[in-house]
């Protein structure tokens, strides 16, 4: 999604209550390129899939040129490059290229405005925002987030956002704001404290390809994407008032590890939700995983514990609309008429993997292979676990199906449970 900002205006909301950033005369130099795997997956379908779901790959830009290092500190902030501005205490980035960021400041916002591929190189920053998002893409055609190897980087946002004078609404949405796709990736550690809205949150897509990133969110959610939520690599750890981490649509995880503690649900996807591999165990209060259509698991360790709600939850209800392929899988839900594995008035397709499951009360179970164990009962009229805490967050009325649903299961393209990697040396990075 692309949406242009006047610059001036932008200025003036953003700076009102804001204190110049710093200045020292220290550089260093870009972290190395990014050699990271890109996701394409293709699920493991059973014999009635026929539908398929598009997913574009992720193919990784490499060929970055230098364009600036900047430093910050309390009186201000150095510059030493081209592509970038200080305007009022405001960084502005107004061309393409990769932007390497030092040092701390106590009142500082970026805002990214370009038609081309950025990448802000995080190279030991504590940065702290009294205005909104301290990482505001207003336009740019991808925003990378590059983690320098071995550094640990602080980013807090404000507990109130400016607003557009002439629509009146918020801008940005959350700690690390985009309206376009964000891309993480590096070896350093990403601690994001969101006091608002989300820690990182996108009009588009999120891949979270490697690094460390932990994320306390007391505003709402974790991690939010419209479109799609990837994760390949990387080890998050969040702690949220709302969703872990939530996707308006489609959900792919490959790789990587994800734990959590939530007072609403886990991970969510309104349409889809597809895992591949990595490591999942995660704490919720509503549902540990939720999807509005579809959950597959074909692979991977997850572990999901609800002390109200569902443990693994479809609300596509059809048969099949939770298919466990592969994987090890525990899911502790809450007691009747919450469970283990609920979807709806239908039943849960597994064929293979090692699949523990407890809660008061689970969808019938058709078993085709692996090793199942499933404790509580079994309620073929069930459809009561999918009313979430906080008003059926990604539910769909109890036996509707979703209006282009042809009676048969989505499935994935793709290469395999793992993608293979490409690197990008032009101007597309995304497809």
């Amino acid at each position: 999604m692309k949406r242009r900002i006047v610059m001036s205006m932008l200025s003036a909301m953003l700076i009102a209550s804001l204190v110049a950033c710093g200045s020292n005369n220290s550089s260093t130099d870009s972290a190395s390129e990014s050699t990271t795997e890109t996701a394409q997956i293709e699920g493991v379908a059973s014999e009635s899939v026929e539908a398929s779901t598009e997913y574009n790959i992720l193919t990784i830009k490499t060929d970055w040129e230098e364009a600036a290092t900047i430093t910050f500190s309390e009186t201000g902030m150095t510059i030493d490059g081209t592509g970038a501005s200080d305007e009022d205490g405001v960084l502005y980035i107004t061309e393409g290229g990769a932007y390497t960021l030092t040092g701390t400041s106590s009142a500082c916002s970026i805002v990214i405005n370009t038609e081309d591929n950025v990448k802000l190189i995080l190279n030991g920053v504590d940065l702290t925002s009294t205005n909104g998002p301290v990482i505001y893409g207003a336009q740019v055609k991808n925003l990378y987030i590059e983690l320098a190897e071995g550094t640990e980087n602080t980013l807090t946002d404000s507990s109130e956002y400016a607003t557009d004078s002439e629509t009146g609404e918020e801008i940005g949405k959350g700690v690390i704001s985009c309206e376009d796709d964000i891309i993480v990736l590096g070896e350093g550690t990403l601690n994001i404290t969101a006091n608002h809205k989300h820690g990182i949150t996108s009009d588009d897509k999120i891949y979270i390809e490697a690094g460390t990133i932990n994320i306390i969110s007391n505003g709402t959610d974790g991690i939010n994407a419209n479109d799609l939520v990837c994760i390949d690599g990387g080890n998050i750890d969040i702690t949220s008032v709302s969703d872990l981490i939530e996707s308006e649509d489609m959900f792919v995880i490959t790789g990587g590890t994800i734990t959590g503690n939530s007072e609403d649900e886990g991970i969510e996807a309104k349409g889809n939700l597809y895992i591949n591999g990595g490591s999942i165990n995660i704490t919720a209060v509503d549902d540990g995983l939720n999807a509005g259509n579809y959950i597959e698991i074909n692979d991977g360790e997850v572990t999901v514990t609800s002390s109200h709600g569902d443990a693994i939850d479809s609300n596509g209800n059809y048969d099949g609309c939770i298919t466990i392929n592969g994987g090890t899988v525990n899911a502790t839900g809450a007691d009747v008429p919450e469970g283990g594995l609920d979807a709806d008035q239908a039943s849960v397709i597994i064929n293979g993997g090692t699949v523990t499951a407890s809660g008061g009360t689970n969808s019938p179970i058709t078993e085709n292979g692996g090793e199942v164990n499933i404790t509580g009962d079994t309620n073929s009229g069930m459809g009561q676990g999918g009313p979430g805490m906080g008003g059926g967050r990604g539910q769909m009325p109890e036996g509707e199906m979703p209006e282009d649903f042809d009676g048969t299961k989505p499935q994935m393209n793709g290469g395999g449970p793992r993608g293979q990697m490409q690197q990008d040396t032009s101007e597309e990075s995304t497809n």
